[in-house]
């Protein structure tokens, strides 16, 4: 297999907000393979996790209708309400998310469920809380198996920071419904190498955000304007054999040129992959 076979999948947040039918078809449009769906710390998307079986036939229903596959769910709302928290409440709210989200994805029949390596992001780090998300982490797996969905820990700014880190919780845990979301991004922005960590991680990389970076600036880099060597990277993975959904993470929620965006960072993606 090669890298060239990817899936391509685009994250939500890459279009401007419509109906999903329009936003289903836009990624379809584009020559998108699925979308990753966001939810993120706003009530808005939050309230997705109480969906009902009538929502999730409706999202299927409309999907399918455009070609598009549900790969994905990006759950960043857990950076307020993280599992790794001093608070018991907000613990306990965090826990009470993942199950809702674990269930939604398997209504939805999505495959990978990504969670965020934040111990905690709104109030100081340290090893208790550090544990306490491992832990946490741990409950979540048993959960995550028993309604055959893949977690995938995506490797952040601050707690889990590289796919190694992410290894030494996936051997602690032992679950092959545990695994890893890497971002290039984030390692770049952070100046880690994330050739060997990606060679390291083989075996347990789930899916993975491709997007540009610049050094200790985490978002909204144009693609092909910063950092990352694309052409080498894409090389990398197709000598490690990865064939794994690539997700194309983007930002452009206030963008009314988004299509045409989105369309630049594409044709970009596959002519680097071709090289």
């Amino acid at each position: 297999m090669s890298v060239l076979e990817s899936p391509l999948i685009l994250y939500e947040k890459g279009l401007m907000p419509n109906t999903w039918s329009k936003m289903f078809d836009d990624v379809a449009n584009l020559g998108f393979d699925g979308i990753e769906i966001s939810i993120d710390e706003s009530d808005e998307r939050l309230a997705r996790l109480d969906w009902t079986e009538k929502d999730c036939l409706s999202l299927i229903s409309q999907a399918k209708q455009s070609g598009v596959l549900l790969q994905s769910v990006c759950f960043s709302g857990q950076r307020r309400f993280p599992m790794g928290s001093a608070d018991p409440a907000i613990v306990q709210k965090s826990l009470d998310m993942m199950r809702k989200c674990i269930r939604l994805c398997q209504s939805l029949g999505v495959r990978v469920l990504q969670v965020a390596g934040y111990d905690v992001f709104y109030e100081p780090s340290n090893s208790s809380t550090y544990r306490r998300y491992i832990d946490n982490l741990a409950k979540m797996t048993q959960i995550a198996e028993r309604h055959g969905v893949v977690l995938a820990i995506e490797p952040v700014e601050a707690g889990v920071v590289s796919i190694t880190k992410a290894l030494d919780i996936i051997r602690e845990i032992n679950s092959p419904f545990l695994q890893i979301y890497p971002d290039i991004a984030n390692m770049a922005s952070l100046g880690i190498d994330y050739f060997p960590e990606f060679e390291a991680g083989v075996g347990h990389i789930a899916q993975i955000h491709i997007r540009d970076a610049l050094p200790n600036f985490f978002y909204g880099v144009d693609i092909g304007t910063g950092i990352i060597d694309f052409d080498k990277t894409f090389q990398m993975f197709d000598r490690l054999h990865l064939s794994c959904p690539l997700t194309l993470e983007t930002w452009n929620l206030e963008n009314p040129q988004y299509l045409d965006d989105l369309r630049h960072a594409k044709q970009f993606i596959e002519q680097h992959l071709k090289m």
